[in-house]
């Protein structure tokens, strides 16, 4: 499962990172263990990228040990299974790159790992300081030139270098 960004009243998946700074469980405190076959994991964010701040709004993981400890003064809600952090407003001071995709074309499916920007309609590489935007790059028509591309290269490569390539969120894979 990707992490999942609010930006201008529509949701995008990461698709890419270059840098360091997003929420994981160990910023908190706690560690996770897988959820499900698709979260191998065992976590996932909700953020909101607004013009002056990267907010963390929602979080969700699977505690191995139900350690779930406050974040903030959030408590969370627990299942069987995981526990969400719901409205959540902790600021993240990241730093670097993200790529975030949304129009998903099904026909570029992989049934593994993270979607690729080769398989989605809009592409935006965002540069990030701190927490806010200094540079968005709509990269939908570069990728429109390359549609598919990373399928190709799953399905005909090496096994195990595709199955990496998949469950990475390395910005040159497209």
């Amino acid at each position: 499962m990707a992490d999942r960004f609010l930006c201008n009243n529509d949701q995008y998946s990461l698709i890419g990172i270059k840098g360091g700074g997003l929420c994981t469980p160990k910023s908190f405190g706690m560690e996770s263990e897988m959820m499900s076959t698709a979260c191998y994991r065992g976590f996932h964010a909700l953020y909101e990228l607004t013009e002056k701040e990267l907010i963390l709004r929602e979080f969700t993981l699977n505690e191995p040990n139900n350690n779930y400890v406050p974040i903030g003064d959030v408590k969370p809600i627990i299942t069987e299974y995981y526990g969400t952090y719901e409205k959540l407003n902790v600021i993240v001071d990241f730093t670097g790159k993200i790529r975030l995709a949304k129009d998903f074309l099904r026909e570029f499916y992989i049934h593994m790992g993270y979607q690729k920007a080769s398989a989605y309609e809009t592409i935006y590489d965002i540069t990030i300081e701190h927490g806010r935007v200094l540079v968005i790059n709509n990269r939908s028509e570069e990728m429109k030139q390359k549609r598919g591309q990373f399928m190709e290269q799953f399905e005909s490569g090496n096994l195990k270098q595709s199955i990496d390539n998949a469950f990475s969120l390395d910005m040159d894979l497209i």
